[in-house]
């Protein structure tokens, strides 16, 4: 399950483990292309938070339905 909230300059995504085994994952995408994705670590009372471009998050999305090898997307623009 997750959400999905549009906040003035990003868009939180929240995703939730099905079967409470892990703690959510938060998703923030900001207007100019930066995704942070964070996890609250309760041992340590903080998150752990890694930062990636936009561009990596289509090649995460991507690679799930991939076979094995090396690949490139390359995003068209639109008008």
């Amino acid at each position: 399950m997750y959400t999905v909230e549009f906040e003035k300059d990003s868009c939180v995504v929240t995703v939730l483990s099905d079967k409470d085994e892990f703690e959510d994952i938060e998703m923030i995408i900001g207007e100019t292309g930066n995704v942070f994705l964070r996890q609250y670590q309760e041992y340590k009372d903080e998150y752990d938070v890694i930062a990636i471009g936009y561009d990596q998050l289509l090649d995460i999305v991507s690679s799930v339905n991939s076979p094995e090898g090396m690949f490139r997307i390359v995003r068209k623009d639109t008008i």
